[in-house]
């Protein structure tokens, strides 16, 4: 009867949608507005890519631009004529944001990012609006300016030759020196020439200032080979250093700290180093090479502090080297992942070896929603594929020193295939060593020293070279990000500021045998190969050391870091309730099936014992239960409808759209 009566409320239901749809349906398609009016079509703004790059529509149509990359983005004529800007009202289009632009006549319309591209529009993030049956003939064949592997002799001084370093980087040609002197520099440089190299008298005093005003310190657009050399970014709302789509770079001696996205960044591009330099005070990461396959780079002798991720690699493969750098303070130390806003999915093939990974707990860094969930762990793969992580130093991690995780945008991303062997994690809250459930196969753990895994014997159960038990991981650290996903999406933490993070103390400069040569940046991951080899820790004082590790942490199964009120009820719910729930169904059905005189270990006791919810659930709605119909019902469904509004609750806070902060 049961069954009888929920077919008929379910039939009832689907005609009542089926009847709302078609009502719907037929109300917008018998509207008098034209549908050519309504009719648009979609450029999705990624990072840092227009997608379609080649958008038609017709005559007096428009196009919607939506912003689905992590970054901001607009969309600007290259004849100014308009702009999302204008139709949009702010300059910045973030993350979920949208608006139309019209097109009332026909022809080809070039456009660009303005914080992605150059500034005529015609390298890096751009794209080609066709309205009607306007002849398009794409141009295949740009030129493009010839490289010089070598210095050219010709050093083109700032301030005394040139007044500005804008100045001296468009009259510089490839394979010249471009000096600067100290002093503080208001503005902001785009190279677009190769093969040029900048570098600064003074790392600590020769200062490129964004002010809060100006979107990058130095922005390198198409143009291979170009190096940035011994000086200090800081302040500009978007990024410190930052390449995109070259071939051949490569950051030494660099300081970039207070800067509203990255610190210093390679995006689209290969064949890169970045060594000696430092980086704080950003809400993304400090160091970034993102969108390669294969990157062929390295990042090698790096401090990253006071960020909220010190590393990130978006979609970012195949030969990536990070070595002997310290990654601490920030909210995650390193974080290799996969996201769909970005192309080249999934991130795969790089080796984090040789580095110092500690603090990594900081609620006080600048932060981003999508970040600050990241917060309390060491290194984190996140929906990361054949990646190796081996000696390295990790200690002092609020939730977990290494976690394998599964990462979720557009698509679920889990982790497969990952080695973690021969590092040295310690003093962590939840786990030093750690793999999320429910599903991240083929991922490894040996040779490892450690207190505390999560799930517990994860090297025993998960060995590289022995038994490999089929299980999946631990859901408390999945429930646990999931929490911190809701409440960050929600902003319902205080997320910091990157205006006002710590100024840092002077940094080393680029010692005299190295500023006797220039050398442009070509072929750089070729000549840089052996720092693979060569790779040592990085020297930790004892001192720093002690104060690090004189910390008390307790190890395992406590809430997930920064623990509150819904964080906790989310673990409670989340992790416990499916197995509250089973208890709840499992001892119903025995307690009532032995309340029968003379009852029996029979079939249903047998069903119920060894088929978990499914064997209850047939027991329960069976002729031999004799458990009310109302108590039946209240704690079969009465689990199930909290978990699921619990899950309708994430689902919505993560695609819920929130006002970025500042």
């Amino acid at each position: 009867m049961f069954w009888e009566r929920t077919m008929k409320q379910t039939k009832k239901y689907l005609l009542g949608i089926f009847i709302a749809v078609f009502i719907t349906f037929g109300m917008n398609h018998c509207s008098s507005e034209d549908p050519a009016n309504s009719a648009f079509v979609h450029v999705t703004m990624m990072d840092n890519a227009f997608h379609p790059p080649v958008i038609r529509t017709f005559k007096g149509g428009k196009i919607r631009f939506v912003n689905e990359g992590n970054n901001p983005h607009n969309a600007i004529s290259i004849t100014k004529d308009w702009s999302t800007e204008k139709t949009f009202g702010n300059l910045a289009m973030f993350r979920g944001a949208h608006t139309d632009v019209f097109f009332p006549e026909e022809g080809v319309f070039p456009y660009f990012c303005s914080f992605h591209a150059s500034p005529d529009g015609k390298i890096g993030m751009t794209g080609v609006a066709v309205i009607g049956d306007a002849a398009y003939n794409p141009q295949t064949n740009i030129a493009k300016s010839k490289i010089s592997k070598k210095w050219t002799g010709v050093t083109r001084k700032v301030p005394s030759q040139y007044k500005t370093i804008q100045n001296a980087v468009d009259a510089a040609s490839p394979g010249d020196l471009v000096l600067v002197a100290k002093g503080i520099y208001k503005e902001e440089v785009t190279v677009t020439t190769p093969s040029i190299v900048i570098r600064g008298e003074d790392r600590n005093e020769t200062i490129i200032d964004g002010e809060f005003l100006r979107g990058n310190g130095i922005m390198v657009v198409g143009a291979d080979g170009v190096a940035v050399e011994n000086l200090t970014t800081r302040n500009a709302t978007l990024n410190g250093v930052y390449w995109t789509g070259v071939k051949g770079y490569r950051g030494s001696y660099l300081t970039a700290y207070n800067n509203g996205d990255y610190g210093i960044y390679a995006f689209d591009s290969v064949d890169g180093l970045m060594e000696h330099s430092y980086a704080s005070g950003s809400p993304d990461s400090g160091f970034y090479i993102g969108q390669c396959n294969p990157c062929n780079a390295i990042i090698n002798d790096v401090i990253s502090e006071n960020n909220a991720l010190g590393y990130s690699g978006t979609n970012s493969s195949g030969n990536l080297y990070l070595l002997s750098s310290i990654w601490r303070k920030n909210q995650l130390g390193i974080g290799p992942n996969t996201l769909d806003r970005e192309l080249l999915p999934p991130q795969k093939q790089i080796v984090v070896k040789k580095n110092i990974v500690y603090d990594n707990n900081n609620t006080n860094a600048p932060s981003k929603k999508l970040e600050y969930p990241s917060i309390g762990n060491g290194i984190a793969l996140l929906g990361a594929l054949e990646n190796l992580v081996e000696d390295n130093l990790v200690f002092n991690h609020n939730n977990y020193g290494i976690l394998v995780t599964m990462n979720i945008d557009e698509n679920i991303w889990i982790s497969n295939n990952n080695v973690i062997r021969n590092n040295k994690v310690y003093h962590s809250g939840r786990g030093d060593i750690a793999l999320s459930g429910p599903v991240n196969v083929g991922n490894c753990f040996e040779g490892n020293s450690y207190g505390v895994s999560s799930p517990p014997f994860l090297e025993s159960l998960q060995s590289c070279s022995g038994l490999r038990y089929p299980h999946t991981g631990d859901m408390s650290s999945s429930i646990g990000l999931l929490a911190l996903f809701v409440q960050a999406n929600l902003r319902e933490f205080v997320l910091g500021s990157y205006k006002n993070q710590p100024i840092p103390e002077a940094q080393m400069n680029m010692p005299k045998e190295s500023l006797a040569n220039v050398i442009p940046a070509h072929d750089v991951f070729e000549t840089n190969k052996g720092l693979i080899e060569t790779a040592e820790l990085p020297k930790l004082s004892q001192a720093e050391f002690d104060v690090a590790t004189n910390k008390m942490y307790t190890s395992g199964w406590r809430v997930h870091f920064p623990g509150t009120l819904k964080t906790w009820y989310f673990h409670l719910m989340g992790y416990l309730l499916p197995f509250a729930i089973f208890a709840a169904w499992t001892g119903l059905s025995i307690l009532d099936r032995f309340s029968v005189k003379g009852a029996k270990l029979d079939f249903y006791f047998w069903l119920i014992l060894l088929v978990p919810f499914i064997g209850s659930l047939v027991y329960l709605y069976s002729k031999e239960s004799k458990v009310s119909r109302v108590v039946r019902n209240t704690v079969v469904f009465g689990g199930i409808l909290l978990f699921f509004t619990i899950l309708a609750y994430a689902g919505y806070a993560m695609t819920a759209v929130t006002e970025p902060s500042v």
